[in-house]
């Protein structure tokens, strides 16, 4: 029975005051002295069916890598959760193929949405990548991570690295929405802060500094966010939930060590913390301790999963999952030794740079079970988000909407760029689909991978192959475009379209 929305505080209120409520009790930073974490809980693991059961057609068929998806009409909702769990590679969960049981929240929500099964972040680390959430443009434009001299003015110095922040002059996601909707943020990186333009137009920015062994933990997160939609979701929102978990420090609370990581190799601890060594390559772990280190990070995959499963389940027990639509991404992934390296922010192989994107619609029926094959970035999910609150995209913005492949609408030649290394020089790569080159272009070196004959980057190519030069010319080509653009002005309201301009001069943004 759907509870009216007069009755569902009080009815959240109740659920949270007795069951759940001690789920998000929170332990003290990076759990407790011996390492254990409160509040796991199954939540919507136990509470969701499996499928989508009388849902629309899902699309099984694909035609050039796309399914032929059925005209439905979209379902309205001007309530909007964006869920991204840090350090998320795509293939470390179950609906993305991966064998181990790390992500069964995320798989059943999969099952009720839609999966997009190619999705590049704008950069191997988080700010940048953050920054194009933010702005639907590419790092080298919006400056969120740039890598300044050490205590510039015109950055902020964090770790001993100073970064630049999101150009003011940018409109960014919080500022574009419609005025009444309500604008929360649950950050939990110290790079994606108030100081770098993070909370511009937010109005709840709930940050904390994220440290190696000290940050706050998924139950934690969970707990804020129910609390936040207690007191906002009578009306349009639009709620940021930023899980921390899976990025190094690999600590999983003791529950899923059984599971996940059950036998410590005597040279690696518990929690795991070694990254300098196992980046820089004189840690040299054999397979049982590389196993070990990917266990643990599967158990924090899997906390937070089962944390975002208690968020979802206490929505879905008062009929807020009915009108709210849900996605589900991630800033970068994360590698672990795949190709010879560890952690994140160097490097643009796939277990770095694709990362989830999941859309589950009002009710869970929209769409069900339709997974897409055509290649998307991060640009696109501003003006993905935007279509949801019908707010016009911005000519600037280089990605567009995804909605149109889902209505089969659309054969675009859409291409994924990344940039802008954390350390170990700086590089830049571009992904059409088939071919991705990476360029190191301080030291002007390339190479290329074919993932469709090659779909683990194990043979990197070079001008022996007919396709190298051209791709090597594209990347540069889009560069260059980037680099001009951020020297200039982006944002031009003379080139508004009516319907845009009038859309901000109703926001405020523009006069």
């Amino acid at each position: 029975m759907k509870i009216t929305m007069k009755k569902k505080k009080t009815v959240l209120v109740r659920v949270l005051g007795a069951s759940l409520l001690a789920v998000f009790v929170w332990s003290g930073c990076g759990g407790n002295d011996d390492g254990e974490r409160e509040g796991e809980g199954e939540g919507y693991s136990a509470s969701i069916a499996d499928t989508a059961a009388g849902g629309d057609a899902s699309v099984s068929s694909r035609q050039k890598g796309t399914a032929r998806i059925a005209t439905v009409a979209r379902p309205k909702s001007d309530k909007v959760i964006m869920v991204v769990v840090d350090a998320l590679r795509a293939d470390g969960l179950g609906c993305y193929g991966y064998p181990k049981d790390t992500s069964p929240t995320i798989d059943r929500v999969a099952k009720e949405g839609i999966l997009f099964e190619r999705m590049h972040s704008a950069s191997p680390w988080t700010a940048p990548s953050f920054g194009t959430f933010y702005t639907g443009v590419s790092p080298t434009v919006h400056g969120a991570g740039s890598m300044l001299a050490r205590g510039s003015s015109k950055g902020t110095t964090l770790f001993g690295v100073t970064v630049g922040g999101i150009r003011k002059d940018l409109p960014t996601l919080p500022r574009l929405l419609p005025p009444e909707v309500r604008k929360g943020a649950i950050i939990n990186n110290s790079f994606v802060s108030k100081e770098l333009g993070f909370a511009r137009g937010v109005d709840d920015f709930d940050h904390r500094n994220a440290h190696l062994t000290r940050y706050r933990t998924a139950d934690e997160v969970t707990g804020i966010a129910v609390k936040w939609l207690e007191e906002h979701w009578d009306g349009p929102f639009f709620l940021m939930a930023h899980y921390f978990d899976p990025h190094i420090q690999y600590g999983p609370p003791k529950k899923y060590l059984a599971q996940f990581a059950p036998d410590r190799p005597r040279r690696i601890a518990y929690p795991f913390v070694d990254h300098h060594p196992a980046r820089d390559g004189t840690l040299k772990p054999n397979d049982a301790e590389k196993a070990y280190i990917r266990g643990l990070y599967n158990g924090e995959v899997r906390f937070a999963d089962d944390q975002i499963g208690v968020l979802i389940g206490a929505m879905e027990k008062v009929g807020l999952m009915d009108d709210t639509w849900l996605i589900i991404t991630s800033d970068h992934g994360e590698e672990h030794f795949d190709h010879g390296s560890f952690e994140h922010g160097h490097r643009y192989e796939e277990e770095v740079v694709r990362v989830p994107f999941i859309v589950r619609a009002p009710g869970g029926k929209w769409k069900a079970g339709t997974r897409i094959a055509d290649p998307v970035s991060h640009v696109d999910i501003l003006p993905t988000i935007l279509d949801l609150y019908s707010v016009p995209s911005l000519p600037h913005f280089e990605g567009r909407s995804m909605f149109p492949l889902l209505d089969g609408k659309e054969r675009p030649d859409r291409t994924s760029y990344m940039e802008f290394n954390l350390f170990k020089g700086q590089q830049c790569a571009l992904f059409d689909g088939r071919y991705k080159v990476v360029w190191d272009f301080r030291r002007n070196r390339a190479f290329m991978y074919d993932l469709k004959e090659d779909p683990g980057e194990l043979t990197k190519l070079g001008k022996e192959h007919p396709m190298y030069e051209g791709m090597l010319e594209r990347v540069k080509a889009r560069r260059e475009e980037l680099t001009r653009q951020a020297k200039g002005k982006v944002f031009d309201k003379s080139e508004l379209s009516q319907e845009a301009a009038d859309a901000l001069k109703s926001l405020g943004y523009i006069k």
